[in-house]
This record gives C-alpha cells, structure tokens and sequence, in this order.
C-alpha cells in the first residue's frame, strides 16, 4: 500500500509537470515549496488516495479473479473483458472530471465565462503560477480518479455478484456464450458521463452555454469600426503614453465614501489622484466608478485585447487566436493601438514580471506593434535576478517598479516618442502576494496585497511626475479585469456593481462627461488616442467609443444587456475577418481551386 501511495504522489507531480511542458520540478517543488497547511492537505490527500487506489485495485483482483473461477472464461473473453471495463473507466473518469474541474473553475475564479475558461485551457501552461497547477491536480484530478476507480469497483462487484448468481441457479451458461453481458455497467457509465458534463455545464449556466455554441451574433456586422481604415491624425509633437495594466483593479477596493464596497479604502493614493490631483476617472456612478465587465474580456491577455483592440478575445470551435502557443498569427484581423503608434514611429516596449509567453501575450504584441518585450525571461537574461530566482509568476513588483523606472529612463533618452506598457501580478488571486514589507493592516492578507500595490503605484506615479519627460506623456492606469479572487469577491454585497478602475493623467484633453457612464473596457481603445492628443474620425474604433467625445457609447446606445448577450454569441464576422483575419482568405482561395 505505501508503494501504491508512493506511486500516487510522484504520478501526480509527474502530470504536473507535463502540464507545465517542462520538467523543473525543482521550480514547482523545492525552489518555491512551503509546509503550508493547503500544500500538506494536498500531500495527504493524494497519501490517502493511493492507498484507496491500491485497496479497490487488490480487492477488485481478488472479486474479478471469483467471477472467472465461476464462469471459466477463455482469455480472449478476459483481455475484451479487460479493455470493456476500461472503456467503462474512462466515461466514468470524464464525468467525474467534467464535474470536479468546473465546480473547481467556479470556486477559484468566480465569475468567470465561457469564452475566457475555453482560451485558457487552449493555452499551453507555462509560466502559469505553480500552485493554480497544483490546486487543480490535487483537487478535481485527484478526486475523479478516486471516484472513478470507487465506481468500477462497485460495477464489478454488482455484475459479478450478478453474474455468479446466475452461474450457480444454472441460467447462465448458455446466454453467456452468446453476449457478453456488459450492458449493466455500460449503462452505469454512460449515466455518470452524461450526468458529470450536464451538471458541469450547469455551473456555467445553460443559457451562456447555449449562446455561445447554438445562437449567432450581428454586433459586429453593424457597429464595428475598423481601426486599420479609420482615419486617426496626430499632432505634430507627439505625446509619450505609459499604460500601466493593474491585476484585477476594480473600484470595490475603494471605500463606500468614494464610491468603493468596503468600508475602509484600499487603495488611498489612486483615488487621491482622482479627487485631488487632476486625474480623469470615467466613472458609471456619480462617485469613482469604472467599466463594465462584457464576455471575452475578463482575463489578462482578454483584457489587454480589449483595451488595444476594442473587441474582446474569443475561441470558436477549433479556432484560437493562439492555437496553443505554435500559430504564427495571433489574431491577424485585429488592428490596435500598437500599430497605429508604430505607424506614428513610437518605440514601444511591454513590461512583464512573468513569463510574457503565457496566453500568448509575447505573440499578441510582438505582431501588433512590434514592442520589445522585456518579462520575466529577459530579466534572467540581462542579469537582472538571479537564474533560480522565482516567486508567485515570476519576481515581484517591488523588482518590477524598479525595473520599468530604468527601461522608462531608457526610452525617454531616445528621439522618438514612447510607448511603455506594463503589467503587474501581485494583487493576482488567490490572496495575492505578501512579501516581507507587505504591512499587515487589515484582516486578510488580499486587502493588504491590494493596499500594498497602492503604495508602491503612488510612488510610481510621482517618480514620473518628477521626471523631465513627464510634461509630454499621458498615463493611463486601469484594471485588466475584475478580480477572481472569490475569497474576497464573495464579500461583496450582490447589490454593488462591480466595475474595473480606471485612471488618466496628464492628458491634453478635458470632458464633462465622466460620471453616470455605462461603458466597458473595450471604449479605452479610442481613449487612449485621444488622450494622446490624436483625432479619430467618428470616435468609434473596434467596438469602443471615445469617452472624451459626447458619442454614446455602444451599451449606452443598445444597452448592456443586449452588448453582453450578442458578444457570448458566435458571430460569423468576427471568426473569419478578426480570428482569422487574411488568413482566411488565403484558406477560400486554396479551397476554389
């Protein structure tokens, strides 16, 4: 049994690591293991798994090897038996899974949709964050294998007992040369498959299930905006943009005071950028505010399409606009921010302190405005951190924050204006990362991770306020997505729309109409242009609505519930001129001839 137990853990750390697509098994286990309660949990729950595996395998030997003793099959009969059961195994096994892994999606990543869990689990894993890996093999994966090899058990007890009943009364030799007698626990499966995937599916809900494989979309056909035909001018004096992407910012941090779910605030120097220091806030309340969460949108790589391309990041069928990390072009339809600034001969650069590979971030930049990217590979390269050195994704913000002071101070030496993007990972669920001058202030540790990014973003900010090159450049700041973190989530009154922060400073242009907005993250696309001062002909590019003109935006004009329910939606254009983009048409025109 300690051999089966034994046996158990190291699959299990083995699966790991294949997910992962490398085998630094010192990174997931040594370099970055704490005895923590979760972590000593998921040990003894996979101990004790081993031991019940190697229980229900010994005694279903010993009852399998009673029920050939009475039937006296050949060994032909034995080995269809053999590969029957385990046909019956893995239905049983995919049930289960289907089950477990989206009560596991429910339970760590709130409300997240359709779209955004079909892209992820299309991505390959690396530099994913070790312990979401482990959560997963230690939880759904380890507890269907034991459900499934609990279930076989109980098939081959019941059909054996059945069966050696019927041997003994003398009714069964006959009918047992001419079938095979596994109706029964076909039938079992089959219920434990469909039964698993329906109340899977039904975590999920039904209606968005439905929507996204059955109903079709025409938003795009009538209000999208292509950005590549649009015509966009710039001034003569270009203005610099630091974009700064801020994990899971959503203004329920704030207080209730300023418009917030809580009743302290968590985030005292952003939101006195707002009501002190001149900063815009487009805002759906008459407080601080942000926008409007819409489907395809609510993960990170979703959210930095959203903001630089106004539409939102979807899978359809078997396509992906990054099938599993090998394609060659991510999203080729697509026209954002990135390429009209590198039409405008900005250097460009994105900050990352994880592995920018992950969801395919590398690919989405690097063919969409040719940005250099400097992640958490880069600074290993250039000697930045230490090659062992690995924490939460990647190295902390603290590092990150001096880092892009430098590479900021690189690119404002240069003549050409600059576009410098960077995106921070430690408010990331679960529980965010404390590091050792995390001040423990509050009564969890994700409320102080969260005030702690608020202090070392208000320093930030005023290091580039002091420097010479500030007058010049406009800084956007904004949440990539709403948190996932449901520890935190969870509290929050059901009554409170929760939105995604948003903050620019220093931009030449001014508008009155910042409050009571219904607007999403998509809208920031033509923001930001205009924030550098540039023109867009009709306000509108992709999906987004330029929030310093008077234009209505797309869910203030149909109404958000329509905008949600058409973007859950397959559409037809979006899968064959963004998703596919010119590729498509080289694909017709091979299939003419």
């Amino acid at each position: 049994m300690l051999i089966s137990a034994v046996f158990d853990l190291s699959s299990s750390i083995f699966l790991a690591k294949l997910l992962l697509g490398d085998f630094k098994l010192d990174y997931l286990i040594f370099m970055n293991f704490e005895p923590t309660r979760e972590y000593l949990l998921a040990i003894a729950s996979c101990i004790v798994a081993g031991i019940l595996t190697f229980a229900v395998l010994y005694y279903s030997i010993v009852i399998l090897k009673q029920y050939e003793e009475v039937r006296n099959q050949s060994q032909r009969k034995s080995i269809w038996a053999t590969f029957l059961y385990g046909i019956c195994f893995l239905l049983v096994f995919v049930g289960f899974l289907a089950f477990t892994s989206s009560r596991w999606v429910v339970a760590n990543f709130g409300g997240t949709g359709i779209q955004e869990i079909l892209y992820t689990i299309s991505q390959p894993l690396a530099g994913t964050d070790s312990t979401q890996i482990f959560s997963f093999i230690f939880g759904p994966l380890n507890s269907s294998i034991l459900f499934s090899v609990l279930t076989i058990y109980f098939i081959l007890y019941v059909t054996s007992q059945m069966r050696m009943r019927k041997a003994q009364k003398g009714r069964y030799q006959r009918r047992a040369q001419r079938r095979s007698g596994f109706g029964v626990p076909i039938l079992i499966s089959l219920i434990v498959l469909i039964g698993g995937c329906t109340l899977g599916v039904g975590s999920f809900g039904y209606a968005e299930v439905k929507a996204y494989f059955f109903d079709k979309s025409t938003i795009y056909e009538e209000q999208y905006q292509n950005p590549e035909t649009t015509a966009i001018s710039f001034p003569e004096q270009k203005r610099n943009l630091i974009y700064i992407y801020v994990e899971s910012l959503e203004t329920s941090y704030l207080s209730k005071d300023l418009g917030g779910a809580l009743d302290v605030n968590l985030l005292p120097n952003l939101s006195g950028l707002i009501t002190e220091g001149g900063a815009v806030n487009f805002s759906n309340t008459e407080k601080i505010g942000g926008a409007l969460p819409t489907p395809g949108t609510g993960f990170t790589v979703g959210g930095m399409v959203a903001e630089t391309a106004g539409i939102p990041l979807n899978v359809v069928g078997g396509l992906n606009a990054n099938d599993y990390g090998n394609t060659s072009n991510f999203l080729p339809g697509a026209y954002s921010l990135g390429e009209i600034l590198d039409k405008e001969n900005y250097r460009q650069m994105l900050m990352i302190g994880s592995e920018a590979a992950f969801g395919g971030r590398d690919k989405y930049f690097t063919q969409h405005g040719n940005y250099e990217i400097r992640d958490y590979n880069y600074a290993v390269e250039n000697g930045w951190i230490p090659s062992d050195y690995k924490v939460w994704w990647g190295y902390e913000d603290q590092k990150l924050f001096e880092f892009a002071k430098e590479s900021i101070t690189e690119l404002s030496s240069g003549d050409q204006p600059f576009n410098f993007t960077m995106l921070t990972a430690d408010t990331h669920f679960p529980d965010g990362y404390a590091t050792a001058e995390t001040e423990n202030l509050y009564d969890n540790q994700y409320k102080n991770v969260i005030h702690a990014s608020d202090q070392m973003l208000g320093a930030f900010l005023t290091w580039i306020q002091q420097q010479p090159f500030y007058e010049n450049t406009t800084i956007i700041l904004s949440g990539d997505h709403l948190t996932m973190d449901t520890g935190f989530s969870s509290s929050i009154s059901e009554d409170y729309e929760r939105t995604v922060f948003n903050l620019i400073l220093n931009a030449p242009v001014a508008t009155e109409n910042t409050k009571n907005r219904q607007f999403s993250t998509m809208d920031l696309f033509p923001t930001t242009l205009a924030a550098l001062n540039a023109t867009v002909e009709g306000d509108r590019l992709g999906l987004g609505t330029n929030l310093f003109s008077d234009k209505e935006t797309l869910i203030e004009e149909l109404g958000y519930d329509y905008v949600e329910t058409q973007l859950t939606q397959r559409s037809d254009f979006y899968e064959e001129n963004i998703l596919q983009g010119t590729d498509m048409a080289v694909k017709k025109s091979a299939t003419s001839k």
